[in-house]
């Protein structure tokens, strides 16, 4: 029957990757169905990266320990829970399209170590991406934003390993310069991250030799905006790591690799 079910996924799978959308996936400890505060962060971060006609799909999975229907029940837990957490923040019932819980009959891997056991325990979040886009002052000007949400800023790049900003980044810089124009009551933090690293710590920073490769990379998104006239009262930086990673180490392809990668501004106040 697994062997079967094995067959099944992988069929699945070659027909999802197929696909221009994309996936998100949030892990879970053995055998619990809560959600941590990574996938909490996790969660929140997708949320404000999200276009308003983009929806979504929610399938919850387990590793191969116990039994069958165990797992079934398991998986509807997990994907349940993340169900709720969105719904609680702002989701509407009608924007998750699937939910469903699919135990143990799809995994990513053949279950051998701890590590794959981990990344089979999961709730996969497929992203139907519509066809409108949100561009940053409508974001910042949604009402619905408050102090201590988090926007992603997706196309702000930086050289391999560097704080230097690569070339195609100075429209999403301008974007955000003009939004901090539009609305000068608006205080920020600049938030990076990073990619490619186990565990939850810092990269080196080629350009510094530094462990601080997140850190300057906000700083150097702040730096951008103090030079071009926007009071220092309004930014501050932080670096995460690579602590809120959007996809697991070790990320399975570029775009993971990417969108892990990056800078988000806090609200701070507006």
């Amino acid at each position: 029957m697994k062997k079967y079910m094995l067959i099944i996924w992988l069929l699945h799978a070659t027909l999802a990757f197929s696909q221009p959308n994309k996936s998100v996936f949030v892990h879970f400890a053995f055998n619990r169905y809560e959600l941590s505060t990574v996938t909490r962060s996790t969660l929140d971060s997708l949320t404000d990266s999200l276009d308003l006609s983009d929806r979504i799909e929610l399938h919850g999975h387990c590793d191969a320990s116990g039994s069958d229907a165990y797992n079934i029940r398991l998986s509807a837990q997990r994907v349940k829970a993340v169900e709720q957490y969105l719904l609680c923040n702002g989701w509407e019932k009608k924007d998750i399209a699937i939910v469903e819980a699919h135990g143990e009959s799809m995994p990513l891997n053949d279950n051998i170590s701890e590590t794959d056991r981990h990344l089979n325990r999961r709730v996969e979040i497929r992203i139907l991406s519509g066809q409108a886009t949100t561009s940053l002052k409508q974001k910042l000007g949604d009402s619905i934003l408050k102090t201590g949400d988090n926007i992603i800023l997706p196309n702000i790049h930086f050289v391999g390993g560097m704080h230097q900003f690569l070339t195609v980044s100075q429209p999403a810089l301008q974007e955000l310069l003009d939004a901090m124009r539009a609305y000068p009551k608006l205080v920020i933090r600049v938030e990076g991250h990073i990619c490619c690293q186990p565990g939850s710590g810092d990269g080196t920073d080629l350009e510094t030799g530094l462990s601080n490769l997140s850190e300057a990379r906000g700083k150097a998104v702040m730096d951008y905006l103090l030079q071009n006239g926007i009071a220092a009262n309004r930014i501050s930086y932080k670096g995460f790591g690579h602590s809120r990673p959007l996809h697991p180490y070790p990320e399975q392809t570029e775009r993971q690799m990417t969108e892990n990668r990056r800078v988000e501004i806090k609200i701070i106040s507006k």
